[in-house]
């Protein structure tokens, strides 16, 4: 089993980084692409295991992609794509396959659609039913409800469908960027809507790709028949991957200015800004860039419903913290890469660091962390976020690191570019 050790720094430090584009936005624009006719560029597109298994899925699709340094060129579209058999494999990609399955229902062939490990435990049942709503035509290959999945149809109907608002944003999402080449879609919501910052950006980027839809409230969807058309497309930095180092920069009173970040971004973790000025480290904007002075971590609560990929990071911020923060809003992390509101106890447990856990709360009882050997289950944000805490305390050690490449493959040569000591050991 590979390991790396991480050594703290050694002293306060003023540093600067690049962040790498959005995930989110970078998976969102190859499928506007794909639906695009005529070639377009994505410029600054985030190159990681979710991004190219998404990229690799539409290739064996048949549609044209070419891969240069710093940028994607989507050259073909779904016109393209022949009346045969493809098997796609996703990897542990939740994104690349529930964008892929509304795309799937509407070009030709048979598309088997699956998953490795855990992926294809985390159910998909609410986003096949408003499919087939729609006139889908999709069979569960092993257990209902879950990947893998068959797609036989080759169009749908434009219609109305429902969809709980409390399971996954990506559901809606999905639905959302195919809605007007099928000539319109009116989708209702059930219940409360969760994570509703990655539905804006969605909606911003349909927008910026020609294509407008109206959203009411987020209680009902209504998008028109139309067409997209841009022709290039530059992917702003990743609010996620920034968590990271704005943690790093508040637990060591550090300065880091991150380089790459709109500070007007539509993405869902820019909130974890404010949470960090509210512990009292100051944050200042500039253009295409943010600078943290990091200050203070105290104990507080929050709900993290919208932004659930921050928890991990506060959940570690908030071990060096007295007192007692509680975190609401977590349900949607028990069905993960891992389930991560356990996953997160149990490590910090290693840590001598006492939580309490409900359904949709995790409480951590934070003030003398100790370091520990932890394992990150397959899950990139339980390596990346418990490297916040090597950053201050010596003997820090990360089990399997190289699952960081799912989301951000360059983290480890990032963190060591701002004084953090990586060891490989194994």
């Amino acid at each position: 089993m590979s390991q790396i050790t991480l050594i703290p720094l050694s002293k306060v430090v003023t540093k600067t980084i690049e962040i790498p584009g959005s995930k989110s936005y970078t998976n969102r624009s190859l499928i506007l692409a794909s639906l695009t006719k005529g070639s377009v560029r994505i410029i600054n597109p985030l190159f990681s295991d979710d991004t190219k298994a998404l990229i690799h899925c539409l290739k064996t699709l048949g549609i044209k992609i070419e891969i240069l340094e710093k940028e994607i060129r989507v050259i073909g579209d779904i016109s393209e794509i022949r009346d045969r058999e493809y098997n796609l494999n996703v990897n542990l990609s939740g994104t690349t396959i529930r964008f892929l399955l509304a795309l799937c229902c509407i070009v030709s062939g048979i598309k088997i659609l699956r998953g490795e490990g855990r992926l294809n435990e985390r159910p998909i049942a609410e986003l096949v039913g408003s499919l087939k709503d729609l006139g889908a035509k999709i069979e569960y290959l092993e257990k209902d409800g879950y990947p893998p999945l068959k797609i036989t149809s080759s169009k749908l109907n434009p219609g109305t469908t429902r969809l709980h608002g409390d399971i996954s944003s990506q559901f809606f999402s999905s639905l959302f960027m195919i809605a007007p080449i099928i000539g319109g879609m009116e989708i209702e919501v059930i219940g409360n809507h969760i994570s509703t910052p990655y539905i804006d950006m969605t909606i911003d980027l349909m927008e910026y790709f020609g294509v407008k839809m109206r959203n009411l409230g987020y209680k009902k969807y209504l998008i028109k028949n139309g067409k997209y058309q841009t022709q290039e497309y530059s992917v702003e930095g990743d609010f996620s991957s920034a968590g990271y180092f704005l943690a790093v920069a508040a637990l060591t009173y550090s300065t880091i200015t991150l380089k790459n970040l709109n500070p007007n971004s539509k993405q869902a973790d820019i909130r974890f800004l404010e949470i960090l000025e509210s512990m009292g480290n100051e944050i200042i904007k500039a253009d295409n860039e943010i600078t943290i002075t990091g200050k203070r971590v105290k104990a507080m609560n929050v709900n993290m419903e919208s932004f659930p990929d921050q928890v991990q990071t506060l959940a570690v911020l908030a071990a060096f913290a007295n007192g007692k923060t509680i975190i609401s809003g977590v349900r949607s992390l028990r069905v993960k890469e891992t389930e991560r509101v356990l996953a997160l106890q149990t490590e910090l447990a290693k840590m001598e660091i006492k939580t309490e856990s409900t359904t949709d709360s995790l409480t951590i009882y934070g003030g003398d962390p100790k370091p520990a050997e932890i394992d990150t289950y397959n899950d990139h944000r339980m390596a990346m976020s418990f490297a916040i805490a090597g950053s201050k305390i010596s003997g820090m050690k990360i089990n399997n690191p190289e699952v960081v490449s799912k989301t951000f493959p360059e983290f480890w040569e990032k963190l060591e570019s701002i004084g953090i000591g990586v060891e490989k050991d194994g």
